[in-house]
């Protein structure tokens, strides 16, 4: 899907990848920005197996045990691959090796890995529809990405078509656990540094003071700030936020050029930006305003 750069007019037209191997291209992209896209430390590329390969083995930065494997065209096997190296990975001489392998990366040595629940994480072009026949009857939880690749830009969000059939009864006792538990603002500020921490409690009290009517809510993935509905999500991450906004796309102005449409997800917001130390606060603090005088 095309994209409009906003301050210049001109089309910003979705790309392939040129390699001959554009499979690994894509992972190689995803794999350096782990921390970005998915809060994983990276571990092993192209892990061998009894039977298999996997893409990327990893670890979150909360312990858990990470698989991501990767699509470049649409292909029915995608989600077969990656529940036979869940089955594998719970192995018990699979668990031993695993920890061996987490303890001897020097970023990751001082995790205790946490067994209670393994991430497994799917990036493709597109899903098949044999991959959506197949998730409907999985208890199994898979993150199911979709990507896209334009200039100088790579764009990595949950694909809407293959989520909206995923089970919703998830049988695992984590995720029972995790369901019934009431998230607060402390568990979402745990996951940053302890620096960061003082920035985003700043950004906070800047946002719930654009107005009185603005509620603020605790979900596990993000926080989400609500008047009529939800204008602000914010994902947080250890040293930045992922901001993304519900804006009227017909007067909605970045003069900054500092947010991207991703409208094309279809969700409810339709802008993204990153926020760190480092940002334009003032102009952040527009694109918010811009939000909330929307609702």
């Amino acid at each position: 899907m095309p994209r409009v750069n906003l301050k210049t007019g001109a089309i910003i037209e979705e790309r392939e990848f040129i390699s001959s191997t554009p499979e690994k291209e894509l992972q190689k992209y995803v794999e350096k920005h782990l921390e970005l896209f998915f809060q994983c430390f990276h571990l092993k590329s192209f892990y061998k197996i009894p039977g298999g390969e996997i893409d990327t083995l990893a670890i979150t930065n909360k312990g858990m045990p990470c698989i991501i494997e990767f699509k470049h065209k649409v292909d029915d096997k995608i989600i077969n691959q990656i529940v036979f190296y869940y089955d594998w990975l719970h192995e018990r001489s699979t668990k031993y090796e695993f920890e061996r392998i987490v303890k001897e990366n020097e970023r990751t040595s001082s995790l205790i890995v946490d067994w209670s629940e393994v991430r497994l994480i799917t990036v493709a072009k597109e899903y098949s529809k044999w991959d959506i026949s197949l998730i409907k009857h999985l208890d199994t939880n898979i993150e199911c990405y979709a990507y896209s690749y334009h200039k100088d830009e790579l764009d990595i969000h949950l694909d809407p078509i293959i989520n909206q059939h995923k089970k919703n009864n998830i049988s695992s006792a984590s995720n029972l656990k995790r369901s019934n538990k009431t998230i607060t603002l402390d568990d979402h500020r745990e996951k940053m540094n302890q620096e960061f921490k003082l920035f985003f409690d700043d950004f906070r009290r800047e946002v719930l003071s654009l107005a009185d009517n603005i509620e603020e809510g605790f979900v596990p993935e993000y926080i989400k700030y609500v008047v009529n509905t939800t204008f602000l999500a914010v994902h947080i991450r250890k040293k930045w936020l992922i901001l993304q906004l519900r804006v009227d796309t017909n007067t909605f102005q970045d003069p900054k050029n500092i947010s991207k449409d991703i409208s094309q997800r279809g969700w409810s917001v339709t802008r993204e930006l990153k926020l760190d130390e480092t940002t334009d606060f003032p102009a952040v603090m527009d694109l918010i305003k811009q939000a909330y005088q929307y609702q």
